[in-house]
């Protein structure tokens, strides 16, 4: 187990990035578990907690955790007023195909960060729980493979990150490109949301320009950072249900291993011991995985319900465009930023459902080797519940 102070564990260190960044742009409080939440927590994610509340609920110190708290209150109310401006900008402009054509994706990728952000805000307590349990024992084994599994995932993870958010930043920026471009040259610039100033004046101009890109490049860097995130808690369930494998199916070979070094275990005792923690492993892979799908299931319901339409809006302004042109550019890159945050989804998805399906396959697979080593196997003993357990699992 980590000391407190020490580097994150091996497991903890894939979603490290993106809390770093969720933080700086004041979408994930710095939370420290409540005394209730840790109570709740299971026994080994409370061994870790001392030393992985110190890593990830940063700033530590009361005051700076307030002010922290206060940063992020401000970047929602940014977001929520900016998404306010953009609903009257479309009502105004409703008989104008172009220009509802020019806010509504715009207007609808903010509703569906916002519904994420709400999450992480409303929810901080509960998302630290689910990160604390990275850092327990039973996520980060000794083995080399799996280490080497553990590390391959916090590189893929971050590597999808910097990625995926930084496309985000280019669009961003130019979009930033195009009034600026008009405002030199002379040319009217009006803004997608509704604000009533006269900005054709540099020194209103400069400020409404800065608003603008700074709402839109936060929402931006954070809307694809949580899609990351949780695609990233999605990647680590599977890479732990792949390790779980490899223990099951070299379960035998351990146990020999291990009573072979200790004379004062059977094989059969400690054959038993290694099944029972396999499947303690996998309750909490499960435990995981509900809890994601308890705090994103709604926003990722609305992502989903709205993502086509933002498609749709984007696709008719994309066709308008001349394909040299700058803004043809970053139009082609907005779609495939929201192209890519309904894929992670999917994708990820179903590679835990696939790796669930042939993990429970060799836990049932392994379960009539340990039945054939005569463990006890009366109506309390630990076998017939792990079958039971186990069984249940398969069928879910």
């Amino acid at each position: 187990m980590s000391a407190p102070g020490s580097a994150a564990s091996p497991a903890g260190r894939s979603v490290v990035p993106h809390l770093r960044i969720l933080r700086a742009v004041g979408f994930c409080r710095a939370a420290v578990p409540s005394a209730n939440a840790t109570v709740a927590a299971t026994a080994t994610a409370r061994t870790a907690a001392t030393a992985a509340t110190a890593r990830h609920a940063q700033p530590a110190s009361s005051v700076a955790a307030r002010a922290h708290a206060a940063y992020c209150t401000v970047a929602l109310a940014a977001t929520s007023v900016y998404l306010v401006q953009e609903c009257v900008y479309a009502y105004q402009e409703r008989n104008d195909m172009d220009k509802i054509a020019r806010v509504m994706f715009l207007l609808l990728c903010h509703v569906t960060s916002i519904s994420k952000q709400l999450v992480f805000y409303v929810h901080a307590d509960q998302l630290e729980q689910m990160i604390l349990q990275l850092d327990c024992e039973a996520y980060n084994p000794p083995g080399q493979m799996e280490r080497a599994l553990l590390n391959q995932t916090a590189s893929s993870a971050t590597r999808l990150l910097y990625a995926y958010s930084g496309t985000a930043v280019v669009t961003c920026t130019l979009w930033l490109i195009f009034p600026i471009m008009d405002f030199v040259r002379g040319l009217p610039v009006e803004f997608a949301f509704w604000i009533n100033v006269d900005y054709s004046r540099t020194v209103i101009f400069v400020p409404v320009l800065m608003y603008s890109f700074y709402v839109t490049t936060l929402v931006g860097i954070a809307n694809t950072t949580m899609d990351a995130f949780m695609g990233t808690m999605l990647h680590q369930c599977k890479t732990q249900l792949s390790i779980l494998r490899i223990h099951f199916e070299n379960l035998a070979e351990s146990a020999r291993e291990v009573a072979k070094n200790d004379s004062n275990a059977t094989y059969e005792s400690v054959l038993m011991q290694l099944f029972l923690n396999c499947l303690d492993h996998y309750k909490q892979i499960i435990e995981t995985n509900h809890r994601l799908q308890s705090l994103f299931s709604t926003a990722i319901l609305i992502q989903f319900a709205i993502g086509g339409w933002i498609l749709c809006m984007a696709a008719y302004k994309l066709v308008s465009l001349s394909a040299a042109s700058i803004e043809f550019a970053s139009m082609t890159l907005f779609i495939t930023c929201i192209l890519t945050e309904l894929f992670l989804y999917c994708y990820y998805g179903n590679e835990v459902t696939v790796e669930d399906a042939l993990a429970n396959r060799c836990a049932c697979a392994h379960l009539q080797p340990v039945r054939d080593h005569h463990c006890p196997c009366g109506p309390q003993s630990p076998l017939r519940d792990a079958k039971t357990h186990a069984q249940h699992c398969a069928h879910k």
